[in-house]
């Protein structure tokens, strides 16, 4: 009887098809995709930030969002 077995369930990952143990990948918060963990997390360091509770987000919707503490339209000031 063997305890620790390798799982045998499979997702598939919605960007690149490409079929992975859900273990290693999972689903994004912002555009809840199913995805590997080279679409979720991108490096080591994404992937950390998550394991101290960070919300694990794609590298896509991570490029679109504007960084903290951009100067956005909404948070500049007017001028006059």
């Amino acid at each position: 009887m063997r305890l620790l077995r390798e799982s045998t369930v499979a997702a598939e990952c919605e960007r690149c098809g490409v079929r992975f143990d859900p273990v290693t990948g999972g689903v994004c918060s912002v555009c809840r995709r199913i995805l590997c963990d080279a679409h979720l997390n991108g490096s080591f360091f994404r992937r950390a930030r998550t394991w101290f509770g960070a919300a694990p987000i794609c590298v896509y919707c991570a490029a679109a969002a504007p960084t903290e503490g951009a100067i956005t339209d909404a948070t500049r000031r007017p001028e006059g």
